[in-house]
């Protein structure tokens, strides 16, 4: 069981066991706790696309930038719509103005940097965040992998463009896969699996897709297909953290638009490169 580990310093903040000891980082995951929101949205919610108030987002984003000693515009956070863009973050992106820099970051479900002292972030309440460290070249990645993005092969786009931009080699690359809804949690529709089939991805396998008998539905397991893609491009698998964290299941500590519906928060999960 890989349960994940509290920050050090912030209980209310999660680590991989891995990323955890490399220096040249920073990273953590958020939990529901220690916030400023209520009802459904309590308390620590960092969804700005939800129906909490701005007001409290924004205290929430406030208190987490603080707990790092940095200002909040040092946390990139793309407005993610379930699809495979990946986007550099460069010094050019870093110049612009807030407005044109918003506009960019629609439609990104995946940052990649060589940039210090900035966090990369994605949203998730159910969907699989995945952070990416590689050691020799020095470059960072964050992505949103929900059935979408994993049926669009937003990892190995992602690991294809750090392999571009950065020269980055998966064999040097460390990978944290955190917290997200369980196969046991995730039942889709018979449309869902013949796309993801569609699209090259392997279910035959219960570890990954659990067929429910004499119906078109299945439980599928994001984190595993994730994992194995990861593998599959060439990353070790040792260099491969997974967290057992069931969002669904553990509503005291997660939000689940599963769990909620429209009226849930959303936890962050980021990784930066110190300088």
């Amino acid at each position: 069981m890989n349960m994940m580990k509290h920050h050090p310093s912030y209980s209310n903040l999660l680590q991989f066991d891995k990323l955890s000891q490399i220096n040249e980082i920073a990273h953590f995951s958020t939990t529901r706790v220690g916030g400023v929101s209520n009802g459904s949205y309590s308390s620590f919610n960092m969804g700005n696309f939800s129906d909490d108030s701005p007001l409290n987002i924004y205290e929430n984003r406030k208190i987490l930038a603080q707990m790092f000693y940095m200002n909040m515009s040092d946390f990139i956070v793309p407005h993610q719509t379930h699809g495979t863009r990946v986007l550099k973050i460069d010094e050019k992106f870093l110049n612009l103005d807030h407005t044109t820099s918003i506009e960019i970051m629609y439609g990104v479900d995946s940052v990649i940097t060589n940039i210090t002292d900035k966090f990369l972030c994605v949203t998730t309440a159910d969907c699989v965040p995945i952070i990416i460290y590689d050691l020799k070249s020095e470059a960072i990645a964050a992505i949103h992998a929900g059935w979408k993005g994993t049926s669009g092969k937003i990892v190995e786009k992602t690991i294809s463009a750090m392999i571009n931009e950065y020269n980055s080699s998966p064999q040097d690359m460390i990978v944290g896969i955190g917290p997200a809804i369980s196969q046991q949690n995730y039942e889709v529709g018979g449309e869902v699996i013949e796309k993801m089939e569609a699209n090259g991805i392997d279910l035959s396998d219960d570890k990954v897709c659990i067929r429910k008998p004499h119906s078109p539905k299945g439980h599928i397991n994001l984190k595993e297909i994730n994992r194995r893609e990861l593998i599959n491009l060439g990353v070790s698998e040792a260099n491969i953290e997974t967290t057992d964290l069931c969002t669904f299941d553990k509503q005291e500590l997660f939000f689940s638009a599963r769990r909620q519906t429209v009226h849930s928060g959303r936890m962050l999960t980021g990784i930066m490169l110190k300088s």
